[in-house]
């Protein structure tokens, strides 16, 4: 079954699930996958981490923004840990998970924001100090990207267009 993951969602899947995320800008998409167990999960990250998101700054408003999960799984640092525990809940090893990244482009070259950089780095970071490999990436650049994950067999299908 195919499930679409919108901005600042996580899914996990198994079996014969395909998880979708579409419009990737400089947004991040982070994929994590056990190939023992076939086990997935993908977020489709906003920004790097809450502590560094201006947003946070003002708590009310933080309180009053129910558009989003609980825990804010906008944020690259809340999503990748979400996403660990969802999947050792399943059934996933640590020692066995990889990470693959998508996105962060800069979409619009008038603009100086470095959001997508941003997102690109603390990530790959991130991922370090949990002991997660990265096997692939498709980042950067000033395309956006839409991604298919098929757990079933691992693979990463990334479309662009230009």
């Amino acid at each position: 079954m195919d499930k679409e993951v919108r901005m600042g969602e996580i899914e996990v899947a198994k079996g014969e699930d395909t998880l979708i995320a579409l419009g990737i800008g400089s947004c991040l998409v982070v994929t994590l996958y056990d190939p023992k167990q076939k086990i997935g999960a993908l977020a489709h990250t906003m920004l790097p981490a809450r502590r560094m998101s201006s947003e946070s700054r003002n708590a009310e408003n933080e309180r009053r923004d129910t558009r989003y999960a609980s825990p804010d799984t906008r944020y690259a640092d809340i999503a990748i840990d979400e996403m660990l525990n969802k999947i050792a809940a399943q059934g996933a090893k640590k020692e066995f998970i990889t990470a693959k990244l998508i996105g962060g482009a800069n979409m619009f070259s008038a603009i100086t924001s470095k959001i997508g950089e941003d997102n690109i780095s603390y990530t790959r970071e991130r991922l370090k100090k949990q002991g997660i490999p990265i096997v692939g990436e498709c980042v950067g650049g000033s395309q956006g990207r839409s991604v298919e994950f098929s757990v079933a067999s691992g693979i990463v299908t990334v479309k662009t267009k230009f």
